[in-house]
């Protein structure tokens, strides 16, 4: 049965919460759960998505729809992007969160989420973050007769390969254009962006990928507590 989402307007572990206008039950954000009602313990599923600039999108989609409304303001002039935040990943009882900034000095960092392995892909002058897990899959991948895990590097003109096959990738798109593995498919993975403090918070298991100054705030509260 869908459900309507509203604010609920109370904070829960300093993170957002909703309600649902069928059971009234509060849910937490970042786990995507409810925490209070008729609906306590249901998990939601976290759909895999791209993160973007809106700059970025517009450019690659210009027809693109926008639900706004008078209070509307999508032009940011003047505003910093924040880098000092994490990838989060969740996948079962494991949880791991990547340094933006970390990552995005590498281009590419290959890693494991518990059992599975993932790839968390960050342009440092675009700012989109992608997330696959590393196996190829697909028709055209049962094709080439590959069900190894794939390690992914960015070489200096930005084109992405991986180092079994020597094929390379689109990764907006997740499918090999050209090489052995020409036509598979990556799957996303699910993530959120969020602060490194209030990830440990929600999944205290957590580890963390990366430099930790890469994500203190000069003279902030949480830098001098951590």
């Amino acid at each position: 049965m869908p459900h309507t989402f509203g604010n609920e307007g109370a904070l829960f572990m300093n993170a957002m919460t909703w309600w649902d206008h069928e059971t009234l039950s509060v849910w937490s954000q970042p786990w995507g759960a409810a925490i209070e009602g008729d609906l306590l313990g249901t998990q939601l599923t976290l759909v895999p998505f791209e993160l973007v600039p809106w700059n970025v999108w517009r450019e690659r989609h210009p027809d693109t729809l926008v639900l706004v409304d008078e209070r509307a303001d999508l032009t940011y002039v003047g505003r910093i992007p924040h880098d000092k935040f994490v990838v989060g990943v969740s996948i079962g009882e494991e949880a791991k969160g990547f340094y933006f900034r970390s990552v995005a000095n590498e281009g590419v960092v290959n890693e494991t989420v518990g059992d599975f392995p993932i790839a968390v892909f960050i342009d440092g002058e675009t700012r989109e973050i992608d997330v696959f897990l590393r196996d190829a899959r697909g028709e055209k991948a049962d094709e080439a007769g590959f069900d190894d895990v794939l390690n992914f590097k960015v070489g200096s003109d930005g084109v992405v390969t991986d180092t079994e096959t020597g094929s390379t990738w689109d990764i907006r798109l997740g499918v090999a254009t050209d090489g052995p593995l020409r036509g598979a498919l990556l799957q996303r993975a699910p993530f959120i962006s969020s602060f490194d403090w209030a990830w440990r918070d929600f999944f205290p298991q957590t580890e963390f990928w990366g430099s930790k100054e890469d994500a203190i705030v000069p003279g902030s509260v949480r830098s001098k507590l951590d």
